[in-house]
């Protein structure tokens, strides 16, 4: 018997180990082709992600009766108002500070204030001291001394701050060609994959394309408007405090926000920088605590309220594929990377030999109530979310009736949370009262919009009495 097992259990694990392997020379190739293929490569995914920030706008657009083509013509020329707006603003700012001399010179005065405040410390001072015993007594000529730099101090920061236009203007034109031919190819997709995988192929491989574009999208939208918050808020503290270049900082903000956890600390280091050299200690330390405040605020709980876990995603593995894509694309790498990975943790979950892969991606093993919770959250479950749920139903071996139960059980509860019915809901709520003492109070006064007062009893009633058969089992 114990052969028989053994002889079963080899075929598995010599699977599994051949899906490893291959996904490990995938994986490979795709790492060898990135960094091969770079100047091709980012900026048609950087013309992708820019696709994905339109998209909802021109779905939007589209819905209300424009062109398909028109509604995406309006959302590019909008974002490139928008973008050139931005950079001629910060440019400006940028170029103030450069010209101007007298703020120059005061910044070289401070600097060098602080720095001998520095070499007069306890500890610090003495070695200081040493290692610079021939220095010129300021910052920049100490620093030459010491072999970093060339001596050059704020000028040649905003210098090199405002060089290399040329070669952003080069990728900007590329990623701009890109762009429309992806918008041209985006709606010719579904009809492409129909004639290629006829039957139920195509159904999968278009219910692939609808979980990448819901997944994608949300992750879009949701870091879009928390950047803008926490961007806008973070440049008028800036701009309180008399922080130089504060709507450079303050765009810095927002695209440092498409960076997991660690993106939006970076972009407080340069106002930190200045406020060291401009601030008195107080000054500096409240400032830098309202930074961080108004970034845990966006990033820590509106975020989260706002999109829930649709990423699904573990910390760890993100964090690894940001600093890899850092290494691998630098900035542009970082912001790019949960985009990719979202798109393949999303291929290998439709795909059973490579699906515990895409398991030990996830953030966590949620239960099917957990499931239906999130996929309700915006009130609609939609065709990407509900083939998730079938097959998380399937997994876990729950019966179709209990689903019902369960998905009226989650619509009542997160209509109760946000003391709001939306049109979605209703129906999940009603198949599930079916049956119940309640199903007739149910179907008559359950209404979209606002949680009348005598709806809440009702619908805890229900809850209650949806529970009660598990209980008593």
């Amino acid at each position: 018997m114990g052969d028989n097992q053994s002889s079963r259990s080899h075929p598995v694990f010599h699977q599994r180990i051949a899906t490893l392997s291959h996904s490990a020379i995938l994986l490979s190739i795709f790492v060898i082709g990135m960094i091969s293929l770079e100047v091709v490569l980012k900026p048609f995914f950087i013309a992708l992600g820019i696709y994905f920030v339109l998209k909802p706008g021109g779905d939007i657009l589209s819905k209300n009766g424009f062109p398909v083509f028109l509604s995406y013509l309006t959302m590019l020329l909008l974002f490139v108002l928008i973008l050139t707006s931005t950079a001629f603003f910060a440019w400006s700012q940028a170029q103030d500070l450069a010209d101007d001399t007298s703020r120059q010179a005061e910044y070289n005065e401070k600097l060098d204030e602080r720095w001998n405040k520095l070499k007069n410390l306890p500890i610090i001072g003495p070695a200081i001291k040493e290692a610079v015993k021939d220095g010129t007594g300021t910052l920049g000529g100490d620093l030459e001394d010491l072999g970093v730099g060339s001596g050059g101090q704020v000028t040649d920061i905003v210098v090199s701050m405002v060089s290399g236009v040329g070669s952003l203007l080069t990728t900007g034109v590329t990623v701009l060609f890109f762009l429309i031919f992806i918008i041209f190819e985006a709606h010719l997709l579904p009809d492409r994959i129909e004639r290629a995988w006829p039957g139920g192929a195509s159904e999968r491989v278009e219910i692939v394309r609808q979980q990448i574009q819901e997944s994608v999208n949300t992750y879009v939208v949701v870091k879009t408007g928390c950047g803008l918050g926490s961007a806008f808020i973070a440049g008028a503290i800036m701009w309180a405090f008399g922080i130089d270049l504060w709507f450079v900082w303050a765009v810095m903000t927002f695209v440092m926000n498409y960076v997991p956890y660690i993106g939006s600390l970076i972009a407080t280091i340069p106002p930190l920088i200045l406020g060291l050299i401009l601030l008195k200690p107080l000054g500096l330390v409240v400032m830098a605590l309202m930074l961080l405040a108004n970034q845990q605020i966006w990033g820590n709980y509106i975020e989260t309220k706002w999109a829930g876990r649709a990423l699904d995603l573990s910390p760890v593995i993100l964090l690894l594929v940001t600093a890899f894509s850092f290494w691998l694309w630098g900035i542009t790498g970082m912001i790019l990377a949960v985009p990719l990975i979202v798109i393949v943790k999303i291929v290998l979950e439709n795909i059973e030999e490579t699906r515990p892969i895409a398991i030990l991606l996830s953030e966590r093993a949620p239960t099917l109530d957990e499931a239906w919770r999130d996929a309700l959250r915006d009130g609609i479950v939609s065709a990407g979310e509900s083939h998730k749920l079938d097959e998380l139903r399937k997994m876990l071996g729950v019966s179709e009736s209990e689903v019902v139960t369960i998905a009226g059980r989650s619509a009542v509860h997160t209509a109760l949370k946000r003391n709001r019915i939306l049109r979605g809901e209703i129906d999940f709520i009603v198949e599930a009262a079916r049956g119940t003492h309640l199903e007739n109070q149910i179907t008559m006064k359950l209404k979209v919009g606002r949680l009348v007062k005598e709806m809440r009893p009702l619908l805890i009633d229900l809850v209650e009495e949806l529970d009660s058969p598990s209980e008593e089992e």
